[in-house]
């Protein structure tokens, strides 16, 4: 296995002290905008292996069922792959400001606050109600935590902060729950008895009695699944983050006409604010998706087809804008120029995946290959947005698989077999040593394929696994620090 990815550099924007409403791009073009209360919608419309490092996305729809499996950790070999496109630079104009020439004295060098000594994936077990804390290297669970009181939340979406110490769930049934990773930080007397009680392996304790469930917060909504963290400001002393802030955005069909979308004070789990975002209607699939950029603004999608729409707010301003999307989207992300990437709904348009150009208000498309699927979709450290297939140009492999799209070309790579059961590989992520990972539904498993050497390993006693977005904490790394290598 590759040793730990660690991203070098520190965005002036986020040093302690300094988190800028100027000297950092918002991200996105100068389309159609509105504030918290006005609305105008534009209508722009691999044979010997591939060099690895990681990335972030999202999707979602209904939950899979199942129990969890016997099975623990297997390990197979696939056959040959291809290609090693794309140079992953972080070089851009869309990227952070990087201001500082050189480590101050006294300052760490804090390799933009996440050279970590531990890697996990946290993947929601959507018919259990509980996350799953996975160690990426060892392939072991580490942690297990109910998402909701009633154990009916129905989480699927997770993000891990950039500080790579806590993760936030969102339930679709409303809620979100915030669960530190490390045990220095869980407070022992949380539930009122002396010593850390929580959860280290597969078992789970019952709601209210584990030490690292840090904070839950209540939404009236019958439909949440976006949740994202923005970057927070890093102290150069100490190498640690203050004020993360977290985004969520959901509604209640039948009520609410448009979508809600909140930002929340990541210490307290005080909603910070709540803006209504006209334009973008609420249904029972209407938010779906959504990721951050350097700067920490929200970008979401829905799955409506025929009512496509890309959603944006400026975390400083509070300010909205919405697309109409020429593509029906299911997973997204943001890659490390801040443009929204869309994995395509069941290969709509006959692509595999779009591109929104938040300069140029445009879009590109990924359609030599169609990969059919309804796949999350992320940016590893080599320039390649990675997806899972279902079928391929039309045709049934047997079992699904992965491909991943060269973000200069736009071209679209041959499939790497998973073995993944057919239609049931829906979770796309990349973990800190540049590992992609996929989940199962239907066999409550999680692959790890290492693009260097195609080897495969699996992790099987999850329980309807049906999880999307930054699940490591490499999207949002990625995003804010540059995938350098």
């Amino acid at each position: 296995m590759s040793s730990r990815r660690v991203v070098s550099g520190l965005s002036a924007c986020f040093t302690v002290g300094v988190l800028a409403a100027s000297g950092c791009g918002d991200g996105r073009g100068d389309g159609t905008s509105t504030n918290a209360t006005g609305f105008t919608a534009s209508a722009d419309g691999t044979g010997d292996g591939i060099t690895s490092q990681s990335s972030m996305g999202d999707g979602d729809g209904d939950t899979g069922d199942g129990d969890a499996d016997t099975n623990t950790t297997n390990t197979t070999n696939t056959g040959d792959g291809d290609g090693d496109p794309g140079d992953g630079d972080g070089d851009t104009s869309g990227g952070p400001k990087f201001d500082i020439a050189g480590i101050p004295d006294g300052e760490l060098d804090c390799q933009c606050g996440t050279s970590l000594d531990f890697s996990y994936i946290w993947i929601a077990n959507s018919t259990q109600s509980t996350v799953t804390k996975l160690n990426t290297e060892t392939m072991e669970e580490e942690g297990r935590f109910l998402t909701r009181a009633d154990g009916n939340g129905s989480p699927s979406r997770t993000s891990v902060s950039l500080s790579g110490r806590a993760v936030a769930v969102a339930n679709r049934n409303g809620g979100v729950v915030k669960v530190f990773s490390q045990h220095e930080d869980c407070d022992p007397n949380k539930n009122g008895m002396p010593g850390l009680q929580t959860s280290t392996d597969l078992n789970y304790l019952p709601w209210g009695e584990d030490d690292c469930v840090d904070w839950f917060v209540p939404f009236d909504y019958t439909t949440q699944r976006p949740v994202a963290w923005a970057p927070g400001i890093l102290d150069m002393s100490t190498c640690t983050y203050s004020n993360e802030q977290l985004w969520t955005a959901g509604c209640k069909p039948g009520q609410d006409a448009v979508v809600k979308v909140s930002l929340i004070d990541g210490d307290t789990g005080n909603i910070e604010f709540t803006v209504s975002v006209p334009g973008f209607e609420c249904s029972s699939l209407s938010p779906y998706g959504g990721a951050v950029n350097a700067e920490g603004n929200f970008w979401f999608t829905n799955l409506v087809p025929g009512s496509d729409r890309l959603g944006f707010v400026n975390r400083l301003t509070q300010e909205t804008q919405v697309w109409n999307m020429p593509i029906t989207p299911y997973g997204m992300t943001v890659d490390h120029d801040g443009n929204p990437w869309i994995a395509s709904w069941s290969s709509s348009q006959q692509a595999s995946a779009a591109k929104f150009d938040v300069q140029t208000e445009t879009w590109s498309y990924a359609n030599n290959h169609v990969a059919h699927s309804l796949s999350g979709i992320q940016e590893d450290a080599n320039g390649r947005m990675w997806m899972n297939y279902w079928t391929y140009d039309g045709q049934n492999m047997g079992t699904g698989g992965l491909v991943y799209i060269d973000m200069e070309t736009m071209q679209v790579s041959e499939p790497f077999d998973l073995g993944c059961q057919s239609s049931t590989c829906r979770g796309m992520s990349v973990d800190l040593n540049g590992m992609i990972w996929s989940t199962s539904m239907a066999s409550n498993t999680a692959f790890r394929f290492n693009p260097d050497t195609l080897q495969i390993d699996t992790y099987s006693q999850l329980v309807g696994p049906y999880t999307y977005s930054d699940m490591t904490g490499w999207g949002i790394q990625s995003a804010a620090c540059g995938p350098q290598g």
